[in-house]
């Protein structure tokens, strides 16, 4: 399976980064981005329904000690495209910003 990104994705995933860079370690950082390289690793592969179902086209997971959740949907049988990561901190009304 082909996986693409969101035009948001870059940045929210570069916003997170940047924050965990500040109250993580190096390696904890390190972790985290090869936690992200395996779930696009696993998608590529098919694993799309093993992740949790958020609405019913979009599944996500929890990565990064379970502090960040990376969104994604299958656009058809070829395609699913990382739609954003979002730090579980935060207002979850802005998900629903950024998914807009």
């Amino acid at each position: 399976m082909q996986v693409e990104f969101s035009k948001i994705v870059e940045q929210t995933l570069t916003e997170n980064v940047e924050f965990l860079k500040k109250v993580w370690t190096n390696r904890e950082v390190i972790i985290f981005l090869e936690d992200v390289k395996k779930i696009a690793n696993d998608l590529e592969d098919g694993k799309y329904l093993q992740f949790q179902r958020s609405t019913r086209n979009i599944r996500s997971v929890l990565i990064g000690k379970k502090h960040v959740r990376m969104f994604f949907r299958k656009e058809n049988e070829t395609k699913i495209i990382i739609l954003l990561f979002f730090d579980m901190r935060q207002n979850p009304q802005k998900i629903l910003d950024l998914l807009k």
